[in-house]
């Protein structure tokens, strides 16, 4: 029976021995950890109190004090190194550490920090796609906003970026969905003027190709957001093409109205004497033919119109 009282002593004394060294090594751990925070060593302090967290795992509930002192420092430390990142203008590593901040702000129960970071990432995300927009770079800018609406679903400003992105990169349905939730969310003056713009980049290509009852088409849908001359202007020219006279009359009036003084409004009151002529409206003819009589690059034909075609009075 001694033997055996003489072995169990033993081994308790060694498990003592064992349990007191990890402890001891688990705390220089975290010591040496704190040191580097102090010295502002963030990567080097992480380590460290993973590292004592990890040993305090394994030691079991006499170690839980310690747990807990690391798992605050942890998330902190984390979300630390991804705003400095951040500040570096390393976005995306900011992101992946802000992500991994907040995944162990919860787990650790640092709901605060979790918080933080997740307010900063969509802000990194609408800073790089502006950057990105800035330099032109429309594809990944695109990306960068997909990300912030993600994060963001109610922010106008979020999709209103996503529908001027993705119009310059010619796509119409994705611009159009997101400019749409844009106006839903705020941002109903500035979608409605890319819509519009949307809408008569395409009327002019449209023109341009001689597509004219698309044109037509794209610049009523311009008009209909956002009345401006030169939507009127294409609707008009498109619609004299496809012999649309009171389409082509309404449009030109519409842009003699709003630009009386453009520096091509005699070459659109040629247009309309030409449509009110095919219309049959003699009077109306007469009045925008005499108005650009003075005009040489239109004056023999107006002339010839006001006194032999028509006879004007």
């Amino acid at each position: 029976m001694r033997k055996i009282f003489t072995f169990l002593t033993i081994a308790v004394l060694s498990s003592i021995s064992l349990f007191a060294q990890d402890m001891e090594s688990a705390t220089a751990m975290y010591n040496e950890g704190a040191t580097a925070l102090n010295s502002g060593d963030k990567d080097h302090a992480l380590k460290c109190f993973e590292e004592a967290l990890s040993q305090a795992a394994i030691i079991g509930p006499e170690a839980d004090e310690l747990a807990n002192n690391c798992k605050r420092n942890i998330p902190f430390l984390i979300n630390s190194i991804g705003k400095e990142l951040a500040s570096e203008g390393n976005i995306d590593s900011a992101i992946v550490v802000l992500n991994t901040a907040i995944e162990k702000a919860y787990e650790y129960g640092q709901d605060d920090i979790a918080f933080e970071a997740e307010d900063l990432i969509p802000q990194l995300y609408m800073q790089q796609g502006n950057l990105y927009l800035n330099q032109k770079a429309f594809d990944k800018a695109y990306e960068y906003y997909k990300n912030y609406v993600g994060l963001k679903p109610n922010d106008g400003i979020g999709y209103l970026r996503m529908g001027q992105t993705a119009r310059r990169l010619g796509d119409i349905e994705g611009a159009l969905d997101a400019l749409k939730k844009a106006s839903e969310y705020g941002q109903a003056k500035n979608a409605d003027k890319e819509i519009a713009t949307l809408y008569l980049s395409m009327a002019n290509e449209q023109l341009k190709a001689k597509d004219f009852s698309a044109a037509l088409e794209s610049a009523q849908q311009s008009l209909a957001v956002l009345p401006t001359p030169t939507a009127m202007q294409i609707a008009g020219t498109a619609a004299l093409q496809i012999k649309n006279y009171s389409a082509a009359i309404e449009n030109f009036e519409g842009f003699i109205a709003a630009s009386p003084n453009a520096r091509n409004i005699d070459q659109i009151r040629y247009q309309l004497a030409t449509a009110y002529e095919a219309a049959g409206d003699k009077t109306s003819a007469c009045v925008n033919y005499k108005a650009i009589l003075n005009n040489p690059q239109f004056a023999e034909y107006a002339k010839h119109k006001v006194n032999v075609e028509l006879k004007c009075q």
